[in-house]
């Protein structure tokens, strides 16, 4: 017996209002997964930010952020397989100080402008890397021309905490192709930069003077 036309679009229609909303895409050579901010949305391209979104007319000036833990490393792509146990313990040390390393970023370069409280406010800012890699000081050294680079690439999403809504998602990769910076110095004097341009042109004047990111 052959089931009706309107029975066959009834199960099409509940299939697809049953299917995942946070469904997304996989992007970056599979280090980002957009899922992870939730519904798919346009990342742009911003000052020196691969990738970035911000919710329309959302300001960080004048409000109380809570940087919290990071949740664990979980690494991705494909060279996630090359990472050894110094990059894993690399990766675990820096996601324990990443939460201070941002606070102090924004209360040097926001100070005035934005307040870092340890609870509560009116945003808070999680994150997790998925990758990283100490490199090789020595290919640094001998070779150069970006050979040993090391680097970290993390996600990072600021959420309304009233709403529970994200309001601003970051997807960026820090690399230390130089031996006079390590992975962890490089990234820490990344952070320390982006306060700065924050301070300048704040989450939405970077977002809308960038360009959509590529896939």
């Amino acid at each position: 017996m052959s089931i009706p036309k309107v029975c066959c679009l009834a199960i099409a229609l509940a299939a697809v209002s049953l299917a995942p909303a946070s469904a997304g895409r996989i992007l970056d050579e599979g280090k980002l997964d957009t899922s992870w901010f939730g519904e798919d949305r346009e990342f742009r391209k911003a000052d020196e930010i691969d990738y970035l979104w911000v919710k329309p007319g959302f300001s960080l000036s004048g409000t109380k952020v809570q940087f919290a833990a990071w949740e664990a490393p979980e690494f991705m792509g494909e060279k996630a397989g090359d990472r050894d146990a110094k990059d894993k313990r690399l990766a675990g040390n820096l996601t324990g100080d990443m939460p201070e390393i941002f606070a102090e970023a924004f209360r040097n370069g926001l100070a005035g402008t934005v307040t870092v409280v340890k609870s509560g406010g009116g945003v808070k800012v999680v994150g997790r890397i998925v990758d990283c890699t100490e490199g090789s000081a020595a290919a640094k050294f001998w070779v150069g021309m970006g050979a040993g680079s090391g680097s970290t690439t993390f996600d990072m999403k600021f959420i309304d905490t009233k709403s529970g809504a994200l309001v601003a998602a970051i997807h960026h990769r820090v690399v230390s192709g130089s031996n006079l910076s390590t992975t962890d110095s490089k990234f820490v004097k990344w952070v320390d930069e982006f306060a700065e341009r924050l301070a300048k042109k704040g989450l939405e004047g970077l977002y809308n003077s960038g360009k959509r990111a590529k896939d």
